[in-house]
């Protein structure tokens, strides 16, 4: 039994590294909405002066961005980020369509809605919307 989880626990975990190695590229998205990317190979991150610092194993340096700046990152294969810049109005035109916000509460139709992240659900598609 005991063989049995160590087994499955190299499996996974071989498993886990093989499928991380086809990510060639971290992209970092600022709150103003632009993107950084830089190869996902060999790098370091430190924090220094409230930025964080994205360096090479030889100690280039590939970035230095705001931590405050900072709305998130994620891992990609050609260097862009899998998110889409939408225009909610353009999305929200169904009568159909049904916004739900975090809790899963649905929201009243035609309400302004504030800040915060939301479920948009129309005839076409479903998505997340994140209005700051």
């Amino acid at each position: 039994m005991k063989k049995t989880i160590i087994l499955t626990l190299l499996g996974i975990l071989c498993n886990m590294s093989m499928r991380a190695a086809d990510y060639q590229y971290l992209v970092f998205s600022l709150n103003d909405g632009t993107t950084k990317a830089i190869t996902a190979t060999y790098i370091t991150f430190t924090f220094t002066n409230d930025n964080l610092v994205a360096t090479t194993s030889g100690g280039e340096t590939l970035a230095t961005l705001p931590l405050t700046q900072l709305a998130y990152m994620e891992f990609s294969t050609d260097g862009t980020s899998d998110i889409n810049q939408i225009n909610v109005n353009q999305i929200i035109t169904d009568a159909n369509t049904v916004i739900y916000d975090m809790q899963g509460r649905q929201m009243p139709q035609g309400s302004s809605l504030p800040k915060g992240v939301y479920i948009v659900k129309n005839s076409n598609r479903t998505i997340k919307v994140n209005i700051k």
